[in-house]
């Protein structure tokens, strides 16, 4: 009879434990088989076939780009390596790739969006301001209001960015370091009561 209980409980805890580190799995993007370009982690074809990024994508019920539509890049650290937190502020500041169609969405790990008055969860190139010759972006995200192209994260418990670029060459030749924005930490612990 005891052995009959440990046995039961010995699988118990084996199944809890596998779904668990299942679970988790598929959350780390530490485990894409794709490239990075600085903080950005490129998708590639390999990547696609990669189980943990099938059910990601599924989860957030997106359907990914196809090699003859462009490329997806996703970040959830900063320009220093540090993780990216909901309660700070970030600045993503940068160049564009010149003559592509793209999108930037805020959200958490699952793909929930942030939970703003004003409805707003990212920005495209047909509505973000630019500046310069280059056409460099400057978009703030964070739960305090700031001047200029904002997003708040309200309602966000993580962090993760993902930028669309829209355009078949670039499947064939991702865009350099130089051609994407960078992340940069503003500051931290916004919108806490003093």
């Amino acid at each position: 009879m005891f052995a009959t209980i440990r046995l039961i409980l010995v699988t118990l805890v084996g199944v809890l434990l596998g779904l668990a580190s299942a679970w988790w799995a598929v959350g780390n993007i530490r485990f894409d088989e794709g490239s990075s370009i600085g903080q950005w982690s490129l998708l590639d074809d390999g990547a696609k076939a990669n189980p943990y990024e099938a059910v990601r994508v599924a989860r957030r019920g997106g359907g990914g780009l196809g090699p003859s539509e462009g490329v997806e890049l996703i970040t959830e650290v900063d320009a220093d390596g540090k993780p990216l937190e909901a309660s700070c502020a970030y600045l993503i500041a940068g160049p564009m790739p010149q003559g592509v169609l793209w999108t930037l969405t805020i959200s958490d790990r699952d793909g929930h969006l942030p939970d703003n008055p004003a409805r707003r969860f990212g920005f495209t190139s047909l509505d973000a301001m630019t500046f310069g010759p280059s056409r460099q972006v400057r978009i703030s995200i964070g739960r305090e209001v700031r001047p200029g192209d904002f997003v708040a994260t309200t309602g966000l418990s993580s962090l993760r960015l993902t930028l669309r670029l829209y355009s078949p060459t670039l499947a064939t030749r991702a865009p350099g370091r130089d051609q994407l924005p960078s992340v940069t930490l503003l500051g931290c612990d916004e919108g806490k009561p003093s």
